[in-house]
């Protein structure tokens, strides 16, 4: 069940995942000239902030709420982090966001999770 819990300021899934890419690749934006490696890299780091981070979603047109972590979990992003499916659901979930002010200290866990991949 989606949790109730009042977000703050919140800004866009696919914005933090730009800022995110932006932090962890710099001003060397080669991979931007391709549309859809872009893309690709901007639901994974969607992923991956969603890992980290609370993921709201307006449920049924009303306030935002938290969507359950173990659905997400389970779920794929697309159009670089703007839409969710999960399984068993026809709809994507859209208008996904995230608390801005958890976003910085998120991409420094990511930057430190990768570290750790390479």
């Amino acid at each position: 069940m989606p949790g109730q819990e009042e977000p703050g300021e919140v800004l866009s899934l696919w914005v933090a995942a730009v800022i995110a890419y932006r932090s962890l690749v710099g001003d060397d934006l080669e991979e931007a000239r391709d549309p859809e490696r872009l893309e690709a890299h901007l639901d994974y780091l969607a992923a991956e902030l969603a890992s980290i981070l609370p993921l709201f979603a307006p449920i049924q047109g009303g306030a935002l709420e938290i969507l359950p972590p173990e659905q997400v979990a389970r779920g794929r992003f697309s159009k670089g982090g703007k839409l969710l499916h999960l399984p068993g659901m026809r709809e994507a979930i859209a208008a996904l966001s995230v608390r801005n002010a958890d976003l910085l200290v998120a991409i420094e866990q990511l930057r430190q999770r990768l570290a750790s991949r390479s």
